[in-house]
């Protein structure tokens, strides 16, 4: 009788330690899900961050492009933009900021323009600005277009 108590009390001590480990197995595997959620979590915020400062250089650089087309007290700055001769403007501008916020971001500005004819008349701008920033071995980059009218009727 001895026997068959000591046999099954071991058999119960086995039963024991594979559920403990089923138990142990589990909470390994949803711990590791949770590092995997909060690491792609702030790979999304990463990619957030760079693709606004990505757009915010873009504007910063038709602002500034803005700024030499249309100088205070001055009229349009027409020898900035060539003539239109084909869909993509060429490179007229290139900044590198060092603001807050703009750090390692860089925007390059494309313009054209195009004088209208009969029945109206103007001029027609249209300046393309791409912002890029970077962020670890990671690059985003945003496009920005922008049409002007001056003095169109």
């Amino acid at each position: 009788m001895f026997h068959s108590a000591f046999h099954i009390q071991s058999q119960q001590r086995g039963a024991a330690l594979a559920i403990a480990l089923f138990v142990l197995l589990i909470v390994a595997l949803l711990g590791l899900t949770l590092v995997r959620a909060l690491n792609d979590s702030a790979s999304a915020v990463a990619s957030d961050v760079l693709g606004t400062r990505a757009q915010l250089a873009a504007q910063s650089g038709v602002q500034n492009l803005m700024t030499e087309l249309y100088p205070l007290n001055a009229a349009l700055n027409t020898g900035l933009c060539p003539a239109r001769t084909s869909n993509e403007p060429p490179i007229v501008r290139n900044y590198s900021f060092t603001a807050d916020g703009l750090t390692q971001c860089n925007a390059t500005v494309r313009c054209n323009q195009l004088q209208l004819t009969s029945p109206y008349s103007g001029t027609h701008i249209r300046v393309i600005s791409e912002g890029s920033c970077a962020g670890g071995t990671l690059t985003y980059s945003k496009r920005t277009l922008v049409e002007i009218g001056d003095g169109i009727q």
